[in-house]
This record gives structure tokens, C-alpha cells and sequence, in this order.
């Protein structure tokens, strides 16, 4: 059986106490104890445009209610950014919705709905015509 774990530790001085969090979990299929066992494979795209791509399409998936999605900026710009969102038109209406944004060094682990009823496309769009790399990843049930 796969076994597929993701970690994440966060400290923090900007309160008037320490935070500190460590966390991690286990990536399994819905409604049960197995592992995910299946992924899109870890890719990049090198992006130089700021047309909006596709980066996950629900229109494959019959049965995917646990996946989780990995995106990952590569860059270090502070000002460059990719922004990550649901729906073609990565609006924040409807069913096209940012998620947010990723500069230089940023990730994101989320959960990802692929077979709701509603599209869950998932859509990114880089903030300039510069070069760009993002990295991107699916794991699946």
C-alpha cells in the first residue's frame, strides 16, 4: 500500500507570544485508511506570457474526492507572482474563483474537489511576461 505524508512546521514572533506549529498528515483515499496510490507526476512549466494556462482539469476524473494538489512558485521575485484559482477566468465570481496568489519561493498543498458539480479546473496566470517556472503536482486516488 502507498503511503504518501505531507509535513508542515510554521514559528512565529509577530504576536506577543511564540507560535509554533508542526503538523503532518497522511494523504489517504476518501472514507478509508489506504493511501493515495496514484499521481500526475511532479511537473514545471516555464512560463514567459500572461495568458492564463491550465494547470488540473476535472475533465479526466470520474472518481478523484481526496486529491490533494501541490503548486510551488520556483522563483524568488517578491513582485513577480502566479495567481492560482478555479474557473478559466480566475474571477471571484461564481465558479471562478482565486485562490491566491504565489510569489518567488511560495507553495500551496490544498485538497482539490475534481468531480464536484461545478468546474474545479484549476488555472493559473503569471503577473508578468518575464520568465517564470511553476511547479505543480497531483496526488490522487
Amino acid at each position: 500500500m502507498a503511503t504518501t505524508t505531507a509535513s508542515i512546521s510554521v514559528s512565529s514572533n509577530i504576536m506577543s507570544y511564540p507560535i509554533s506549529i508542526n503538523k503532518s498528515m497522511t494523504m489517504t483515499k476518501a472514507g478509508s485508511c489506504n493511501g493515495l496510490e496514484n499521481t500526475s507526476g511532479l511537473n514545471s512549466k516555464k512560463v514567459q506570457s500572461t495568458t492564463r494556462f491550465l494547470l488540473f482539469s476535472n475533465a479526466d476524473a470520474t472518481t478523484l474526492k481526496a486529491s490533494k494538489v501541490y503548486i510551488r512558485n520556483t522563483g524568488s521575485s517578491k513582485v513577480n507572482n502566479f495567481v492560482i484559482g478555479y474557473g478559466e477566468d480566475l474571477a471571484a465570481t461564481g465558479t471562478n474563483e482565486a485562490i491566491g496568489r504565489l510569489y518567488g519561493g511560495d507553495w500551496m498543498l490544498i485538497p482539490w474537489d475534481a468531480v464536484a458539480a461545478t468546474s474545479h479546473d484549476i488555472y493559473a496566470v503569471a503577473s508578468t511576461a518575464e520568465a517564470m517556472t511553476i511547479e505543480y503536482m497531483a496526488f490522487i486516488e
